[in-house]
């Protein structure tokens, strides 16, 4: 039976804050360089898919990135394949996403969402003109608020 030493959780704390500090910017988890490949890739996926459906290959669209600067994050340039891998994690990561969110979508304990039904204010709503009565215009308007204002304008 081997003996498990005790863990000192306010030392783990301590180190797992120092290590954070004394990671240089800019780097990612595990130290890795961050060089925003994976956003770029994340916000154009559905654009860079539909240039290769048009018959552009992964190498030449990563060269093309490359040139304008997207690279890897050590700064070489991002080849096909690796591409290619960002493209496959990006998807992985959209279905583990919407899995989860139809998961939590499905949980009983969770109130549903009221459903909202928007129309306009009272006072915005035209009222219902029946058919026999022919429409007004708008100078007929115009005539009856003036007339309802008559006894306003009555000099005495």
């Amino acid at each position: 039976m081997a003996i498990v030493p005790k863990l000192d959780l306010a030392k783990l704390s301590r180190d797992l804050d120092r290590r954070r500090r004394d990671r240089p910017g800019g780097s990612g988890p595990g130290g890795r360089a961050v060089s925003g490949a994976m956003a770029v890739v994340r916000e154009n996926l559905t654009q860079l898919e539909a240039l290769h459906a048009a018959g552009a290959s992964w190498v030449d669209i990563a060269a093309s990135l490359s040139a304008q600067g997207i690279r890897r994050g050590d700064g070489e340039a991002l080849t096909g394949r690796q591409l290619t891998a960002l493209i496959a994690s990006v998807r992985r990561q959209r279905q583990c996403r919407e899995a989860k969110a139809e998961q939590r979508q499905a949980r009983p304990d969770l109130p549903k969402p009221p459903v909202r039904k928007f129309g306009l204010a009272s006072d915005l709503v035209m009222p219902e003109s029946r058919s026999s009565e022919p429409a007004r215009t708008e100078e007929d308007l115009r005539r009856d608020q003036l007339a309802s204002l008559q006894d306003l304008l009555k000099k005495d």
